[in-house]
């Protein structure tokens, strides 16, 4: 699909994977934080497209599922990487890859993508530039950044800032963006030892406006550049149901950009709002498909308590 003008731009390659359930073997299917927050700021209404290698193999599969998301950065390749997702009871996630696309350096965006306002950067194992990064906050551009594909759960190497390599990334990633965000199980990896205000409070002090941590079912934790810590409980979800967690942490992404598009002062209403998001992805069936992700409209009636 191809729009006139794109708003927002996802920066990261997509995968095709396989997850391992104590119970079951899924996929291999589209997966990666690109392709899920894609979809879902797309569903809910804003113009999207991303910037992604994929291999032939993938190409009919990214056409039919990604039908709402501009996909002009689609750069063909030899092929798309490829990972394993081994969700383990007493160990933390484990991600195995066995096909890595190449590296997403600046001269790869599209010229007609460089007019949109917010960038996303959400790489699986290091595969963003971070000069990519540096480019657009000198452009001017809003650059949000997720930490979980620079050493966090969905990298297979992790470099916490207890060494030189891990200290230097974050805070240069950091000092880039308008708004770092994080998973807890990320910040084990990342920060290992630190309690979550400590670790916010580190992150803001290397120059974003704003950092999130998500906490899963206990919702998530935020600080701005000269305020305090705020937590922000997550939004119930339906009573006795079996919650499908794949992909909810971007839908939460997805949602928090979504609201700061619109408000980009209020950051207490973006957190609700991704909250919402997320809760409603966790209750429907499914991977990364269109039919699971929300409208504008319901997510709003949620934040309201209305569904």
């Amino acid at each position: 699909m191809r729009n006139e003008k794109v708003d927002i731009v996802v920066i990261g390659n997509i995968v095709r994977e396989t997850i391992f359930l104590a119970d079951k073997i899924v996929g291999p299917v589209l997966g990666s934080p690109c392709a899920y927050t894609s979809l879902a700021l797309a569903k809910a209404g804003k113009t999207v497209g991303i910037v992604t290698y994929c291999g032939e193999e993938m190409q009919k599969v990214i056409a039919r599922e990604l039908r709402l998301v501009d996909t002009t950065g689609c750069i063909p390749y030899l092929y798309t990487t490829e990972n394993h997702l081994i969700y383990q009871e007493e160990e933390r996630n484990k991600v195995e890859y066995f096909k890595v696309a190449p590296v997403i350096h600046f001269d790869v965006i599209p010229e007609e993508y460089l007019g949109a306002a917010v960038f996303f950067i959400c790489p699986m194992d290091f595969e963003v530039d971070v000069e990519i990064c540096e480019k657009l906050r000198q452009a001017g551009k809003k650059v949000i950044v997720d930490l979980g594909g620079y050493g966090g759960t969905t990298s297979y190497n992790h470099f916490s800032i207890e060494t030189n390599r891990g200290r230097k990334l974050i805070e240069d990633l950091c000092k880039y963006a308008f708004i770092i965000k994080v998973s807890q199980d990320d910040l084990r990896y990342l920060m290992p030892g630190m309690e979550i205000e400590e670790c916010l409070k580190y992150l803001v002090s290397k120059g974003p406006q704003h950092a999130v941590v998500t906490m899963g079912s206990q919702g998530a934790a935020y600080l701005s550049r000269g305020g305090k810590t705020k937590l922000s409980d997550s939004f119930p979800t339906m009573e006795g149901q079996e919650k499908n967690l794949t992909g909810a942490g971007d839908a939460f992404s997805a949602g928090l950009i979504v609201s700061m598009d619109e408000d980009k002062e209020d950051i207490d209403r973006a957190v609700r709002y991704a909250n919402s998001m997320a809760s409603l992805i966790l209750e429907e069936k499914g991977g990364c498909v269109e039919t699971r992700m929300p409208i504008d409209r319901m997510v709003r009636l949620r934040m309201e308590g209305k569904l």
